[in-house]
Order: structure tokens, then sequence, then C-alpha cells
């Protein structure tokens, strides 16, 4: 039924088509065009629905939505070449110059099922608390993003470019050793271009940070008992035998140089808290702070980081221990850049409640590895189109006139909402010149809201 787009958005999704054969493309526009519409739960049954609004269609009977699954179980198509084709696209309308902000982050999506690809149990982060790990069943995901300043505002928005399965089985790869795979594919698409990776705890390790590349800068968290060594060695007389050290003396970990600080009275010295104004969460706030020069040889090796110690003065947030290899960073920007890793969060919340990638009741390999990063990268899309055409559409100031105190024009249901409205307006105006295409739209316009109920 839903043929027609606005003309921003198809030029997006032509730019798409390499990445495609002509007959998977022209079913990737549908596809796109039915999960945007679908009032429903996106199953991908009622998504397909959505595309062809006719006759009731019998369960038994072969259909005409084959060629739909087949897209995710059999066609040829690779989330490579789309994530490629996509992240270009993102970095030349948005963030053409100036450094690249990605974000690495895992997430679960629930499934059930013994025939399913790549099961297994896994630490549910929305279900856990400080005091108890829940676990759930499903498919567990490592995520790059491409965190953007909005044009015009301060607020920070996660695109996801890349996805990798990562599939509990002896011998697969760790979410660290996944997320390195990625950020040196991203290399290879930007090259030449300051990229600064942040990720947390799980992936300050040793299987994405080992032999680190210098022109990349990492922004991290660290351990609280990080086993963290003066990079100065000290000096050896050349009358004593044996090999040159290569690191200095142990120093306190991360926790212990908190403890030090709270007790030192002086004003000066390595163990003192700094105060420093950062913006962070969309807000400048207020922070103390103790830095020092160390290595982390269990994880970098010899490579010296810069470690920032942080408390915020008000009690609202927790101690951070962050670092960064960029040794002259300023401490401002380490703490501003790790909380940019907030948005790739806001990110899964909206891909599992908006977009429903979790509905989808598919099992093998090949749809399993294909549709979760498809919906991601649509997703990314739909960011994409609102931020370069969509704000600035008479639908997009109907929607922002009706939003309330409590909404956001940069959330994704905004820009869905946004995007519903303009393809409905197309579809209608492109429709309505004759009698019969009007009484035909209308027959369509009945079926499809039917299926909402």
């Amino acid at each position: 039924m839903f043929t027609i787009m606005p003309s921003s958005l198809e030029v997006i999704l032509q730019c798409l088509s390499p990445a495609f054969t002509q007959p998977s493309f022209q079913v990737q526009v549908s596809v796109f065009l039915g999960w945007i519409m679908c009032l429903g739960k996106r199953t991908e049954y009622r998504v397909f629905e959505t595309i062809e609004t006719g006759a009731p269609i019998s369960h038994a009977e072969r259909h005409r939505f084959d060629r739909f699954y087949n897209f995710f179980s059999r066609s040829a198509w690779t989330v490579y070449d789309v994530a490629y084709l996509l992240a270009v696209q993102i970095v030349l309308w948005l963030n053409p110059t100036g450094a690249l902000y990605l974000v690495v982050d895992d997430t679960l999506l629930h499934k059930r099922g013994k025939q399913v690809y790549g099961l297994g149990w896994f630490r549910d982060a929305v279900a856990s608390t400080r005091k108890r790990v829940a676990t759930a069943s499903g498919n567990h995901w490592v995520v790059l993003g491409l965190a953007i300043t909005i044009p015009g505002t301060d607020k920070i928005l996660c695109l996801v470019i890349n996805a990798r399965l990562h599939v509990p089985a002896e011998g697969s790869k760790s979410e660290p050793a996944l997320a390195r795979e990625m950020l040196e594919e991203a290399q290879t698409w930007f090259p030449g271009r300051q990229l600064v990776l942040i990720g947390d705890g799980g992936y300050s390790a040793n299987p994405l940070l080992a032999e680190w590349n210098p022109e990349v800068t990492y922004v991290g968290l660290l351990r609280s008992d990080a086993a963290l060594f003066d990079p100065k060695p000290p000096h050896q007389p050349k009358s004593k035998r044996g090999p040159k050290p290569k690191k200095g003396p142990r120093l306190p970990t991360p926790k212990q140089a908190v403890t030090r600080a709270e007790s030192t009275r002086s004003k000066s010295g390595p163990w003192v808290w700094q105060t420093v104004e950062a913006s962070a969460y969309g807000v400048t706030r207020t922070f103390q702070v103790v830095s020092f020069l160390a290595v982390w040889p269990k994880v970098l090796g010899l490579l010296p980081i810069l470690v920032v110690l942080v408390r915020d003065p008000e009690g609202k947030f927790e101690d951070a221990y962050l670092f960064t290899t960029d040794v002259d960073a300023d401490l401002s920007w380490v703490i501003s850049t790790y909380a940019r890793r907030w948005s790739i969060e806001v990110a899964f919340k909206a891909s599992k409640q908006v977009m429903e990638i979790q509905s989808p009741q598919h099992r093998c390999q090949q749809s399993i590895e294909k549709l979760a990063p498809w919906v991601w990268l649509m997703q990314s899309a739909i960011g994409l189109w609102y931020l370069t055409a969509g704000k600035d559409l008479p639908e997009a100031q109907t929607a922002r006139d009706a939003m309330g105190p409590w909404d956001t024009e940069w959330s994704l249901c905004h820009m869905l909402r946004v995007l519903r409205r303009a393809i409905l307006h197309q579809t209608i105006t492109a429709k309505s010149t004759r009698k019969a295409d009007l009484e035909e739209l209308i027959r369509q316009l009945e079926n499809y809201l039917n299926l909402a109920a």
C-alpha cells in the first residue's frame, strides 16, 4: 500500500541501493515503509500485512509474503555493506569535520525457543540491580554507534552504524574482540579522521585495547582495583646486572587513590582533589577530580594513560574511575566525552520500545544475524532524515505544537510520528486525483486501520 515517501527520505534510501540487487532493494524499501507504518506488534507477518493490505490471507496456503521473509533469510545483501553506506551518509551530513565519537556497548534482545540461533542466557542490564544480577534468554549484541551533537543544540544523539552477534559458544569471539573488529572497519571507512572510542568497564579489556593504535583515542571506565604502575622506570646503575625495568613502582588502585585524596589535607601533591567544570548529560556540572599518569600492563601494556577519578560533590552520581589514552587531554573533556556513552543506552531503549526490535519471531542464522542490525540501521536512517530534512516539514511543526513539557523533539518516537504523517500525506495526495483511485485508497486505508485492532 505505502509506496510513496518524502523525496528527502528517498534520497537517503537510494544511497543504500549499491548494497542490494535491484529486486532486493525494492523489497528493502517496502519492508522499511511497512515497519514504519505498522500499527500493531511488529512481528514479521504483521509488518508484511501492512505492506500489502488486501484480501485476508490464509495461513494454511502459500502466500505472497515469501519474498519479504527471504529478504532476511536468503538474500545476498550483507550488514557490512549497508552499515558502510549509511555510516558514510551520516558523517557527510552531520559530522563532516572534527573528531568522530564512537560508542560501543552491548544489549540483550529477549528470545526464546530451542531452535533460535545464537540463543543463550546473559545478564539483563535492565532487570539487574546493584545487589542482584538478573539473567534472561536471548541474543546478545555488540553495537557500535556514532554519538553526534545535534546541529544547533548541545544535545547528543547516537546513531547505530554497526552491530555484531555474540554467540555463546566455546571458542567464539568475546564482546571486546567483536568491538575491535568493528573499530578496525570504521578506521577503513574514514581514513585520516580522528576517532574517539568510548566504552564502559566491560570494554576496557585486552582483546580490544591490546597493541592500541595511537591514532585512535580511547575513553573508558577503569576497574576500581586496576593494577597501575608509574610510567617512569627508576634509574638503574650500569653496574647492576639484569634487564632494565620498563615501568616504575606500583601506584595505588583507583579506589585507594580516592581514599588518599579524602584523607589528604594538603592543597598540593598527587592525591589532591581539583575542581573541574564539565558538561555531562546536558548540564554543566562541577566535579572533584584526581588525575595522574600511569600504565596498565595487563590491558594496555606499557602505553601511558591519563587516569581521571571523578566525584560529584552533590552526591547525585557515584564515583567514576575514568581513563584515556590521550595523556594530554583536558580533564573536563574526558568527563564530557565519557558522558556521551549514555546516548547509546537511549538508542537501545528506543529500538526496543519504539521500533520493537524484539518482536520478530525468527530463528534461522541468516535472519538472526541480519534483522536486528537492519532495524538499528533503519532507526539511524530515520534519525538522519529527521535531522537533515524532516524537522523542517509542516508535519514536524504540527507535531511540535502538540508536544507536552515532558516531550522532546529529538526522541525517536517524535521522529517516527512525523515520518508517518509525511508518508500518509504523500500517499493520499498522490492517489487522490481520480475517483477510482480515491475509492481504492479508502478501501486500503480501512484495511490498514483494521490491522491495528
